[in-house]
């Protein structure tokens, strides 16, 4: 049995590895664009597709978009966009009030928005993957709250750009995690509180990646600080000093990554539709032995999870991984690679001294996030560690407090899939929040 475990976690890690390489993904600018590998490719694309649209009755969440999810739910739905000050269009999703309740028009009470950000190469889907009484989006709608999802540059949501072609324009993927720390943040932050004509978000919630672009925005912009009334790390990963997944393999290559990437002319990774992924949801949606080889490959990355559903794997596979540049991986490796710290990108000494003025990255000034903060870790987590949560627990300019998932074996995704989320992690924070409503007269 011991073996067998075995021969799974290594299939699960080369699979890891070529994914890694982003053979699968659309190059930009790429010299080998029409070779026959790509036109085999997309050949095979076209073979595979309607053999996974087969699939929609058993699992149809897998082939819906993140809106139509939560009207299948029952939820109201808005779809807003925000233009970033670097040009970029992100797409939030918005669901102003509760499966039961309605909106109030012309009274006295306003519902308080919450702002909610996805983790690494994900979308918003990430806090609606679970039933609707155990996924943190649709909680809080029922509980009172204007729910607004976020999602980052260069997903399958916010890939558009005012004058750049994500498909053409290799600089559209010219961006890191400091990009969408110094621009995607405060831009959907600024554009919620402006249509809900409210000084400051009753929370923002950040899940891994999500918490580390907060930390990046609040460092830079005073006003981040002034515009929440509490924020809520689920999983942070900000110092990755101590990653205890996969991943940690691959960080001494980083460098090499880095010069394939520029000289292929690589920009975007992990796209949702690429041959990679599609291939890898047929073998785990026909076979058991696939759907084993699907749930070591995640395992391998979120951490090894005692409590699931068998489907997830194939659920999840339809929203993740979701599309972003290729500089956002190499932005983790080199954060792990760095030790205890948080720094910007590295673009080489040159890149550096022309962005930076040093030939050194610099260090994120993490006593600078003066806006409450509770942290939310677990001690099976892989991505955000006992030691890395510890580590950035000392440094925050305003720690409220934290909260240890009392589960021993409870995984960074289990912050997505554990059918006991709502018991061992929302509804305890959820009791840290505002009141969801505020009075009319409070507003100038």
């Amino acid at each position: 049995m011991k073996g067998t475990s075995t021969f799974f976690q290594s299939v699960a890690s080369f699979v890891i590895v070529y994914c890694f390489l982003t053979l699968d993904t659309r190059t930009v600018l790429s010299p080998f664009v029409n070779n026959p590998f790509t036109q085999i490719k997309e050949l095979l694309q076209h073979i595979l597709q309607p053999r996974l649209e087969r699939c929609i009755i058993q699992e149809p969440e897998s082939f819906m978009t993140t809106p139509e999810i939560i009207v299948s739910r029952g939820y109201p739905l808005e779809i807003h966009h925000v233009v970033t000050n670097d040009g970029y269009i992100l797409e939030l999703h918005r669901i102003p009030f509760g499966r039961r309740d309605t909106r109030f028009e012309n009274g006295t009470l306003r519902r308080k928005p919450v702002f909610l950000l996805h983790g690494m190469m994900a979308t918003d889907h990430f806090w609606l993957f679970s039933s609707s009484n155990n996924s943190l989006a649709y909680i809080l709608a029922d509980h009172g709250f204007d729910v607004w999802l976020g999602n980052t540059r260069g997903n399958m949501y916010s890939r558009k750009h005012i004058s750049l072609d994500p498909n053409t324009d290799k600089e559209f993927w010219n961006y890191s995690w400091d990009e969408m720390g110094q621009y995607d943040v405060p831009s959907s932050i600024d554009y919620v509180l402006n249509v809900t004509r409210q000084e400051k978000l009753a929370a923002y919630f950040g899940y891994s990646l999500g918490c580390s672009v907060f930390f990046m925005s609040a460092t830079q912009y005073p006003r981040i600080n002034d515009q929440v009334e509490v924020m809520i790390g689920l999983g942070p990963t900000v110092s990755v000093a101590h990653l205890n997944n996969f991943f940690r393999f691959l960080a001494p290559f980083v460098k090499p990554y880095q010069f394939l990437q520029q000289w292929l002319g690589i920009g975007e990774v992990h796209r949702n539709d690429g041959f990679l992924h599609q291939m890898t949801r047929l073998i785990g949606e026909t076979s058991h032995f696939g759907a084993v080889i699907g749930r070591h490959v995640l395992f391998q990355i979120f951490g090894y999870s005692e409590i699931y559903n068998e489907n997830d794997v194939f659920r999840l596979a339809g929203h993740y991984p979701a599309g972003g540049s290729a500089n956002s991986m190499a932005h983790l490796l080199q954060n792990y690679n760095s030790g205890e710290s948080f720094l910007h990108f590295d673009h080489g000494p040159d890149g550096n001294m022309e962005r930076y003025g040093t030939i050194h990255p610099p260090e994120y000034n993490l006593t600078r996030v003066t806006a409450p903060v509770y942290l939310v870790h677990a001690d099976n987590d892989p991505f955000a560690t006992v030691e890395d949560v510890s580590w950035l627990m000392a440094r925050l300019g305003n720690l409220k407090g934290t909260l240890r998932v009392n589960s021993s074996s409870f995984s960074h995704g289990d912050f997505i899939w554990s059918p006991q989320l709502a018991e061992l992690v929302h509804l305890p924070v959820i009791d840290l929040l505002p009141s969801p409503f505020v009075y009319q007269q409070d507003y100038i």
